[in-house]
């Protein structure tokens, strides 16, 4: 029978926790990867449909915000 040394028994007993806890390191960056392209997506969608609807109403806010200085 050998002996393992400490280190070896340390990392073998810490190895199944930091399995727990990181199950997938990169599964995170991931989502948010997809999270961001999606929403960058649905915000470049909604300034084509609704662009010049949005611009009506921006300018009518800066005549508004004129006529009242």
């Amino acid at each position: 029978m050998t002996r393992t040394s400490r280190p070896d028994r340390l990392i073998g007993a810490v190895r199944p926790v930091l399995a727990r806890r990181l199950p997938c390191g990169g599964q995170g960056v991931v989502e948010y990867g997809l999270i961001l392209s999606l929403s960058a997506a649905l915000a470049v969608i909604l300034l084509i449909f609704f662009g010049g609807t949005l611009s009506a109403v921006l300018n009518a806010v800066g005549d508004a915000i004129d006529a009242a200085s």
